[in-house]
């Protein structure tokens, strides 16, 4: 028998985690103030049927002391063995249709063979159909005084309102992770199971709340009557949370190296859906410590709501491991949906320290307008030692009827600036696309380009930033930069 079933609560006593729901039906069999029909609501696997089944066989006991089933007694024992033909438990799911119904209502016209009421236990009773609701609600209104009914559901929106209104309705909590625990516990200690403290808290975290699944857990990690952690890193191939902090700190500052540790996890053949489980987790917790320390958590949200999208869409990939791997590129900001494509100058960034520097301003874009035209001037050979290096072209000085050449901008010593700093190497990209011109005018450097990743790339407040800087490194004093 599987430790489930084996540690399925008999009495009352064993349900510690519904305690309301427990408490209240004790106090109803205790005052015989019990109605026909129920309604236990709830999410799964939170011991609704376990319950149902229990309040059945105490207001049928022959001996309940406390208002608990003695378990000894003949109505207890056959009811353990399922010889007890007066308490009926049915699959809503296989008594879909009207006719099982009217059946059902037929066979409750009989007195009960052996205990005091007769009692039906209808799981899953959302999955009814419409005609078959309508069927139990006319014994629902009009019961035998020795028939009671407890209907349950994980889902009560989609029972008929006419259905609750006549029942007594019961809604089960989730189970807590200290129940869980405390079960897990009890379970390893009258098995004589050893246990450690950190494998019981990843079984208690992966459970979601549901007693069953910690349970079958539980028994599935169990190795030679013994629950060990490092046994439980080797078999599930978990990664240490060391692992999950380096990745989740390359993900909030957008490092690309982040890539080498998804293509390692990926090439060691390592579960990539449970190492995403595990770092959904962790981001999570961590999310949640800095809401106590009221620090900022929009990234971190970000990456909650993008990871939980690509968890569910596992479900239906044909390859785990692309869909990961889209997510981790949208949160590197490489993809951009809009256009649809990836974007190849996104390269690792990173905020650096500026100081004197008092404004970002970015210029409209003024597209088929007069006034932003700029008439291009040919450049002589001399000119075009300031522009190229390395056989590669960095931009094209643009000069207007209103600037003389003495103000033409030294493009090179603009670029070289920028590479002095590691994290301004995908700027010098966009500055360096064919497409893009250069201007200096009254200390205001003018960029035009007609290539939207190069313009987006350059209006962002990081690349300002490092911009801005160059330009003031250069001695060039209080610089702005228009963007066109």
């Amino acid at each position: 028998m599987s430790l489930y079933l084996k540690y399925r609560p008999s009495d009352f006593t064993n349900l510690v985690w519904q305690s309301f729901v427990k408490e209240t039906l004790q106090k109803a069999i205790e005052n015989k103030k019990t109605v026909w029909a129920y309604l236990f609501c709830g999410p799964r696997w939170t011991w609704k049927t376990s319950t149902a089944r229990l309040f059945a066989k105490t207001v049928n006991c022959e001996n309940s002391k406390k208002w608990n089933p003695c378990l000894k007694c003949s109505i207890c024992l056959d009811f353990a063995d399922e010889k007890l033909i007066d308490i009926i438990e049915i699959d809503a799911a296989s008594y879909t249709w009207v006719d099982n119904i009217r059946a059902i209502i037929e066979r409750a016209q009989f007195s009960p063979t052996k205990t005091k009421y007769k009692i039906y236990i209808v799981d899953e009773v959302h999955m009814l159909s419409k005609w078959a609701f309508n069927a139990l609600l006319k014994i629902l209104e009009e019961p035998p005084k020795h028939v009671k009914f407890i209907l349950a559901t994980t889902e009560t929106h989609k029972v008929p309102e006419t259905i609750i209104s006549r029942c007594q309705r019961y809604d089960f909590k989730r189970i807590s992770d200290t129940d869980i625990n405390d079960r897990l516990l009890h379970i390893a200690k009258e098995e004589k199971i050893k246990t450690d403290e950190k494998s019981i808290n990843y079984i208690v975290k992966h459970s979601s709340g549901w007693l069953r699944n910690a349970i079958s857990l539980f028994e599935q990690l169990i190795f030679d009557w013994e629950l060990n952690y490092e046994k439980i890193v080797e078999k599930l191939e978990i990664v240490d949370d060391d692992t999950l902090q380096i990745f989740l700190k390359k993900l909030l500052s957008k490092d690309n190296s982040v890539l080498e540790i998804l293509d390692k996890n990926t090439s060691d053949w390592k579960n990539i859906k449970l190492f995403f489980k595990e770092l959904l987790f962790f981001t999570k917790n961590s999310a949640l410590e800095l809401i106590k320390k009221w620090e900022d958590i929009s990234d971190y949200i970000t990456i909650l709501d993008t990871l939980d999208d690509a968890y569910s869409k596992t479900k239906n990939s044909l390859d785990e491991n692309i869909t990961f791997l889209v997510w981790v590129l949208k949160i590197l900001n490489w993809y951009n949906p809009e256009n649809n494509i990836i974007e190849a100058s996104n390269i690792q960034k990173s905020k650096p320290e500026v100081k004197n520097i008092e404004k970002i301003t970015t210029a409209k874009q003024t597209e088929n307008t007069t006034s932003n035209k700029v008439e291009k001037k040919e450049i002589s050979n001399e000119d075009l030692d300031d522009v190229f290096w390395d056989n590669e072209k960095i931009a094209t000085q643009h000069l207007d009827t209103n600037v003389t050449s003495s103000s033409a901008f030294d493009v090179k010593s603009f670029v070289n600036k920028l590479k002095e700093n590691w994290a301004a190497w995908s700027l010098t990209f966009s500055i360096r696309w064919d497409k893009t011109t250069l201007h200096m005018k009254d200390n205001n450097l003018h960029i035009w380009t007609n290539d939207w990743a190069a313009k987006n790339q350059l209006k962002k407040s990081d690349n300002l930033v490092l911009m801005l800087k160059a330009l003031t490194d250069m001695g060039i004093t209080n610089p702005d930069i228009k963007i066109n």
